[in-house]
């Protein structure tokens, strides 16, 4: 996967489900097959996002006795992530009437 596509898959995961601890977001964009990208490739995505300001930590979760910062979308990344899916489904659409 390139970078794009990570940030992309990371901005739609986050879009449908705020408050995701980096692990729920991997393992959201990952196949059934477990094709995607690795766990730290995500937190790399995630670190790039929140300097951007598209992404911030909005909670902590506990996971095995450890906490974990939990991520959602500012505004700015909701309207990034609505401008990917606007993308996504035009590319889409295109596919089918070709």
């Amino acid at each position: 996967m390139k970078p794009i596509d990570i940030e992309h898959q990371v901005l739609l995961a986050l879009r449908a489900t705020s408050g995701q601890v980096i692990h729920a977001i991997q393992r959201r964009i990952t196949t059934a097959h477990g094709e995607g990208p690795g766990w730290r490739q995500v937190a790399n995505t995630v670190n790039r996002l929140e300097r951007r300001g598209w992404v911030r930590i909005i909670a902590e979760q506990e996971i095995n006795q450890v906490w974990h910062p939990a991520y959602g979308l500012t505004e700015a990344g909701r309207e990034q992530a609505d401008r990917v899916r606007a993308q996504r489904i035009n590319a889409s659409g295109a596919e089918v009437s070709a």
